[in-house]
């Protein structure tokens, strides 16, 4: 992974910032260096957003971005101590602790909104699936074989009469969804943005459900964490970050228009499939409610061997 300090994130960002009327502060002095990783999503608009406002140079933190190109690989850098902080998954956390990995959640992350969906279960036009139930028997393709998707669409399936046991999932990127249902490769395709907005905009899909939709209507999809050992050994760290993420949270669900120019620059993404997808909203509190959901879901499912208190992956409280 490259490590992109706050002043590189800066001057690459800074034109766009500009433009948008985003603050771009000056580098101070006598910061804690915090290095954070994170794929190039969504995901990351708040911390992004939180480093032009400087907001967490006010906190006293010095955040440098890093890069990666997938949970894999936040995973080997945080466990070996190259990064501090790093953005998962929450089933990657989930699937972590059921194995005796306690990594601990600085901070909320994106999180699944009923009313705004960024992942949804899409056929073909001329399919004959008509529902949830329709599914049985048939496959479905998902970014990941242990995922929120797969435990959420099993969930809904169940919820819906049908018999999730019947249903064979096929672990396909996101950009080759749109190839896979055309080529028969799979029958329903559970596809988050960027390439969600894509592929609907071909004209070729139809949304069935709202991926998520089958573990409740608002769901913790993905937090900052770190480890164990980094919480214990820098409370204040992970303190003084979750508060002024909390702050750049607030800022950017609310203001998804004025971020299309900060996330199109650093992730590279075409700024007019930003502004047609809907864009995530990212929680400004860990609530245990909207992550023990998944946490009975994989339980069930036999994803972990049992489940355990959401609570377990909290380091802070009020946050």
């Amino acid at each position: 992974m490259q490590n992109l300090s706050r002043a590189r994130v800066l001057s690459v960002l800074a034109g766009s910032a500009a433009a948008a009327g985003l603050p771009v502060r000056a580098r101070a002095q006598n910061l804690v260096p915090v290095r954070v990783g994170a794929s190039l999503d969504d995901g990351i608009t708040p911390v992004l957003y939180g480093i032009h406002a400087g907001l967490y140079q006010q906190a006293g933190l010095d955040v440098q971005m890093q890069p990666a190109e997938n949970g894999a690989a936040l995973a080997t850098a945080i466990a070996g101590g190259a990064i501090d902080i790093a953005k998962s998954s929450a089933m990657a956390l989930i699937s972590a602790h059921a194995h005796g990995v306690f990594f601990k959640m600085v901070a909320g992350g994106a999180e699944y909104d009923d009313n705004a969906p960024t992942t949804e279960s899409c056929v073909l036009n001329d399919s004959p699936i008509k529902n949830l139930a329709d599914f049985a028997g048939k496959t479905v393709a998902v970014n990941s074989l242990q995922s929120l998707e797969v435990l959420a669409t099993d969930a809904a399936i169940d919820q819906s009469g049908g018999n999730p046991a019947s249903v064979k999932y096929v672990e396909i990127p996101d950009v080759a969804m749109l190839g896979a249902l055309e080529q028969g490769r799979a029958d329903v395709a559970a596809i988050t943005n960027p390439a969600l907005a894509a592929a609907l905009s071909s004209g070729q899909i139809r949304v069935i459900a709202p991926t998520y939709r089958g573990l409740g209507k608002r769901l913790l999809i993905a937090s900052w964490f770190c480890t164990e050992q980094y919480a214990k050994n820098n409370p204040d760290v992970c303190k003084k970050f979750a508060a002024a993420t909390r702050t750049a949270t607030l800022y950017t669900n609310a203001h998804h228009a004025e971020t299309v120019p900060i996330l199109a620059a650093y992730s590279h993404l075409d700024p007019a499939v930003i502004s047609r997808m809907n864009r995530l909203t990212s929680a400004t509190s860990l609530n245990a409610a909207e992550i023990q959901p998944a946490i009975d879901a994989a339980a069930k499912y036999k994803f972990i061997p049992s489940a355990f208190p959401a609570s377990d992956f909290f380091i802070l409280s009020g946050v």
